[in-house]
């Protein structure tokens, strides 16, 4: 049951959060909606901007963490193999 209740409450916060963001943009559109039209194109150009640039950070960060986690991965791989080979001899 606790596990049920936690789940609600996450999904509620994401949910109000996205509310949030549809009000605001909402509210933008609103206000820039009495003719001018500078002001909408302003706010666009600045969302549009502000998320390339996220994107182009996220596209850096994980192409900085994926050769990383490969050799992180391929080591484990490797220790596994070599403890089942010498375990195997061991008998």
């Amino acid at each position: 049951m606790q596990k049920i209740k936690e789940f609600l409450r996450s999904k509620s916060v994401r949910m109000s959060m996205t509310m949030c963001m549809a009000a605001a943009i909402l509210a933008v559109s609103c206000f820039a909606a009495d003719g001018d039209t500078t002001a909408a194109a302003t706010i666009t150009s600045s969302f549009a901007t502000g998320f390339q640039g996220i994107v182009s950070d996220a596209i850096t960060m994980i192409s900085t963490m994926v050769p990383i986690a490969l050799g992180l991965a391929g080591v484990t791989f490797l220790v596994r193999k070599a403890m089942g080979w010498f375990k195997s001899m061991a008998k």
